[in-house]
């Protein structure tokens, strides 16, 4: 289903459901009201005839009314209860007139005036408003005693009067929400369509794209939900396009790095065929298990390297406990400090928990404990410190081997380079990491000389 089609469905369901229910409220309030109108007008009705036969009375007697009201057509006025057409009426009167009759009686039971489609009986016995049958129709009536109690005045009405009129309003309200919701539909039809063209132009804007073009939308919308999809359509092709760079600087600085150990095999294995002595020989093969053991550290760094997404990552963080952390490590790289007779020492004062990626940590310690043992001489040592200052861990990593030069501080965490005068076997990406894990968790990372003046000192602020 599109989006136009569901809004459009929404909409019209919606619209005709208010349209209707505030088409049947109104109609049961028009219904209500009608009634409590006519029944207002039948006891106006009464007490103005009650008022005007006992005034009248009072001078010549209700023969003489009965007189004014057969010269009026009050009384004596022809009815036909099987009309059918409003058409018939009587002149200047009204069709309606015809359903209309009242009685006058006095405190003796005597019928003293009449409208001609009156019955001789009594239409009501009841004081107020009542209901009764006369000649198969529904009448409602209304009696009145005047104050002195001698006359009664009963005035009634065909109900099927109020029926027309309400079945005229609501054929009135039925015409107009038959003729409304086509009209809503249509209005909702072109809003809404109005309103998905900037969708589909920025749908036509991305198709027209080509598979390597990942430059910004630049386009402006004015509507938030679209410069909302925009904004993340740009989001998303920024990190597709850091993405796709950084593969493309590892892919060529990897097969740069890994030319020259690759030839440095070949070389040594063509002399170890060649070799004219068994010495020579296992000479040659010895520098192919070297050249092998690099390249395969270069992969695993290479590997490594790629596998740190901050948007990956960030999933996964969690409580860490860095103090167990280093520990761990250092227990696990003891074997090659105790090979060069090095003493790390680790001051465990504290407890430090931060929130962030395990893994990743774990990588960043072992890459800064593994250079600080492999650059320090033998007998040296390494001093680790780890504190918590306000909302950051600081870690410190202080060796005594012989340092890194001012200018090349500023260029060690660049993949693949390393210091000149350092002939200690590397790929030069151990560093890489650690300023990549630093970056992941929103630390820093601070090379400076140790406080003795002499080796490194690793600052890393978490």
């Amino acid at each position: 289903m599109s989006l136009r089609t569901y809004f459009l469905f929404r909409l019209i369901m919606i619209a005709t459901l208010l349209v209707g229910g505030t088409a049947w409220l109104g109609y049961a309030d028009i219904r209500q009201e009608t009634r409590e109108l006519f029944d207002a007008q039948l006891a106006r009705s009464a007490r103005l005839i009650l008022s005007l036969a006992q005034a009248q009375n009072g001078n010549s007697g209700f023969s003489r009314i009965q007189e004014y009201l057969d010269e009026n057509g009050i009384s004596l006025m022809y009815i036909d209860f099987e009309e059918t057409s409003h058409q018939q009426q009587t002149e200047p009167g009204h069709f309606y007139e015809t359903k209309l009759a009242f009685q006058i009686w006095d405190d003796v039971g005597n019928l003293v005036v009449k409208s001609y489609n009156a019955p001789l009986e009594p239409l009501t016995g009841e004081n107020g408003y009542s209901n009764i049958v006369i000649d198969d129709y529904n009448w409602r009536t209304f009696s009145l005693l005047s104050k002195n109690k001698q006359y009664r005045c009963i005035t009634a009405e065909r109900i099927d009067v109020r029926n027309d009129l309400i079945v005229k309003i609501s054929n009135d309200l039925l015409y107009m929400f038959i003729l409304l919701i086509p009209a809503l539909s249509l209005m909702m039809y072109l809003s809404i369509n109005k309103g998905l063209q900037p969708l589909q132009r920025l749908a036509t804007q991305i198709n027209h794209r080509s598979g390597d073009n990942l430059e910004l939308i630049t386009s402006d919308y004015k509507f938030i939900e679209i410069v909302t999809i925009k904004n993340a359509l740009n989001a998303l092709l920024h990190r597709l396009n850091e993405t796709l760079a950084r593969e493309k600087r590892i892919t060529s600085d990897a097969a740069h790095e890994l030319r020259t150990p690759l030839a440095a095999i070949r070389l040594h294995t063509e002399l170890a065929k060649s070799a004219k002595n068994r010495k020579q020989q296992n000479e040659s093969l010895d520098q192919v298990i070297h050249g092998v053991d690099r390249t395969t550290h270069l992969v695993e760094q290479l590997l490594i390297l790629a596998r740190l997404e901050p948007e990956l990552l960030a999933y996964d963080f969690a409580d860490v406990n860095l103090t167990r952390l280093i520990i761990d490590e250092c227990a696990l790289l003891s074997p090659l400090a105790i090979n060069k007779d090095i003493c790390i020492s680790f001051n465990e004062a504290q407890i430090v928990f931060i929130n962030g990626h395990e893994t990743s940590l774990r990588l960043l310690v072992r890459n800064l404990l593994t250079n600080a043992i492999v650059y320090t001489p033998p007998e040296g040592y390494i001093n680790i410190s780890l504190e918590q200052q306000q909302q950051k861990a600081v870690l410190i990593i202080e060796d005594s081997g012989p340092g890194i030069s001012e200018q090349d501080r500023k260029r060690v965490t660049q993949r693949f380079y390393r210091a000149e005068n350092h002939q200690v076997p590397g790929c030069g990406i151990g560093l890489s990491i650690v300023d990549r894990v630093v970056q992941i968790h929103k630390g820093s990372l601070e090379l400076c000389p140790a406080d003795n003046g002499q080796g490194l000192k690793v600052v890393v602020q978490l």
